[in-house]
């Protein structure tokens, strides 16, 4: 039951760090200099590509989430929760990304029928 808590927790701080309107202003930010980075045929350098994919990839952030939480709360070995809660993650984003895509879907039939 631990365990479930700890994933949810992690699914949590990485879907309001990656897609909530709280941190909207700080996306931006980081999505200007990144692009701002890109001048040009230049490639991002690693500091800005590493920020910009921990700002808008739930998959990125979610993964070192899930390493600390891993680390400050083992319920079995570390490296285990680690995959674990990284796997629990990425199948909670999956299904909160598609039932997010069937919405729009539903949203966009209904206005178009009226």
């Amino acid at each position: 039951m631990i365990f479930f808590m700890i994933a949810l927790a992690v699914f949590a701080i990485t879907l309001v760090v990656t897609k909530s309107k709280l941190f909207g202003c700080k996306r931006e930010f980081v999505e200007k200099r990144y692009e701002s980075s890109k001048v040009g045929d230049q490639r991002p350098g690693i500091i800005h590509w590493w920020w910009h994919s921990m700002w808008s990839c739930p998959m990125c952030l979610g993964f070192w989430v899930a390493a600390i939480m891993a680390f400050l709360f083992p319920v079995y070995s570390w490296f285990v929760n680690w995959l674990a809660l990284s796997a629990f993650n990425w199948l909670l984003h999956c299904l909160e990304s598609t039932l997010f895509e069937m919405g729009a879907y539903f949203e966009q039939k209904e206005d178009d029928e009226t």
